[in-house]
């Protein structure tokens, strides 16, 4: 018999659909919720210093705050990782509290709240035991081994003010905790299968866009083995879909290109998607990508403003936005837009500029966030220089639902209107449901479309 100590992964109860993972919490806008990368992640090296992960992951599986509760304490784990978001932290908080509590073993936690500064944050949480600030470090585990290290991506409760890592180089993980995440109901839009797992190749991102906090993160890459040793894992797993979480997908270029090459050879059969950007994705790099089962690129537009993109560090402007979208859709990928409304220089005139060019592009989906003040950015410290927001803020949900931020023109409220007005705007189109439908190429597809579009629908009704 196996008696490995165990280690509980947890993800909180949420009366919503909650994201909590790669420091970006936010309410899912139509009804996706993927694996979080972060505790599978932390699942693998768990499993190398020699303990068992188990998961608990009480927002896929509608837990109640009772249910869940009682399901951490019969795990009897030596400590519990759980993840936790400025998004929910208003429900996270006390039940961390009480698992901390009725489970008697230290709690750490990761997540977007921590990353401005994480002592301090633990110094108003007491019941955690630490934060991790990096996903992808082996420091927890290590503790927990009573291993003697250099600590810089582990802050403990009583640490005093530590600043996270800043990551580079070629940084290789175990194989991560997959398994643990089968037979859940983790879902995507773009998903033309089940199930789906979440993977990534390069953490953080090279460009430091001002709203952004993986830009602050700094920028390392896998090696290319190490990445394929996890896809073979996934096939061997049965799963069909990845998400392959990079916030920019193709920068550097010479190690995505070496990836690329070594999963067109292997041929793993696996569908994909990714974000990169409109200054990244070429045609070149584009025909690479499809051939190795991309089928679904994110693209950052942001705004249709040149002084707004200009001001948050975008690096380009509307016209090679259309252009790089008009190249994916002639090499057959399909794109979804991402936009920010409500930054601190946006006013009407603004939002609805942007609102016309993305109805303008030939985008598959769009998302349309509302800006968010998030920990450790640059727009935090703008934010709270310029009093738009409090600097004691901590909750906050980018997907539109509850605006935080100001700008100097626009209150919150007028900010909800503005988003729902663009997600209409977008999505009743008679032209882009001809799209959607033409667009559609399997069964399961047509399932996950209209399950998204009706929680979208839902969503505009009654948030």
């Amino acid at each position: 018999m196996d008696n490995k100590p165990c280690v509980l992964l947890l993800v909180p109860p949420a009366r919503d659909v909650v994201i909590r993972d790669y420091y970006c919490s936010k309410t899912s806008q139509a009804n996706y919720l993927h694996p979080p990368l972060d505790l599978a992640v932390q699942g693998g090296w768990l499993r190398k210093y020699g303990f068992e992960p188990r998961l608990l992951d009480a927002t896929v599986d509608r837990l109640s705050i009772h249910d869940a509760l009682a399901e951490a304490v019969k795990a009897a784990p030596i400590a519990v990782f759980a993840l936790a978001g400025a998004v929910s932290w208003e429900g996270d908080a006390p039940f961390l509290e009480a698992v901390a509590r009725d489970t008697g073993v230290p709690v750490y936690a990761g997540g977007d709240l921590f990353m401005e500064n994480a002592s301090e944050a633990l110094a108003d949480a007491p019941f955690l035991s630490g934060v991790l600030t990096d996903f992808t470090s082996d420091e927890l585990a290590r503790y927990l081994q009573s291993e003697e290290f250099e600590r810089d991506a582990l802050v403990l409760s009583g640490d005093e003010g530590h600043a996270f890592r800043r990551t580079r180089g070629a940084r290789p993980i175990p194989v991560p905790a997959h398994d643990l995440f089968l037979g859940h109901d983790y879902r995507y839009a773009f998903a033309r299968g089940l199930p789906i797992a979440g993977v990534y190749v390069g953490y953080g991102c090279p460009y430091t866009c001002s709203f952004c906090i993986t830009g602050e993160l700094g920028s390392s890459v896998r090696p290319v083995e190490n990445v394929m040793q996890e896809l073979r894992a996934l096939r061997g797993l049965g799963v069909r879909e990845l998400f392959v979480q990079d916030q920019c997908f193709g920068q550097p270029r010479a190690p995505f290109e070496a990836l690329l090459d070594a999963m067109i050879e292997e041929d793993l059969g696996f569908g994909w998607w990714t974000f990169t950007r409109v200054d990244v994705l070429d045609r070149e790099m584009a025909r690479k990508m499809k051939a190795a089962g991309c089928h679904t690129v994110i693209l950052g537009v942001e705004s249709s403003s040149a002084e707004i993109l200009e001001k948050h560090r975008k690096g380009y402007g509307t016209q090679l936005v259309r252009e790089c979208f008009e190249l994916a859709e002639s090499e057959g990928l399909h794109t979804a837009a991402t936009f920010i409304l409500g930054l601190p220089e946006e006013t009407p005139e603004s939002l609805q500029a942007t609102i016309d060019f993305a109805c303008s592009l030939p985008a598959d989906y769009a998302s349309f966030n509302v800006a968010v003040p998030r920990a450790g950015t640059r727009l935090r410290e703008v934010a709270v220089k310029d009093g738009l927001v409090d600097d004691d803020l901590i909750v906050m949900d980018q997907s539109g639902f509850e605006p935080t931020l100001s700008t100097r023109g626009l209150t919150p409220d007028d900010l909800r209107r503005w988003r729902r007005r663009a997600v209409r705007s977008f999505y009743f189109r008679p032209s882009y449901l001809w799209r959607r439908l033409r667009h559609l190429r399997s069964a399961c597809e047509a399932r996950t479309q209209a399950r998204e579009a009706w929680a979208l629908l839902r969503n505009l009704a009654f948030k």
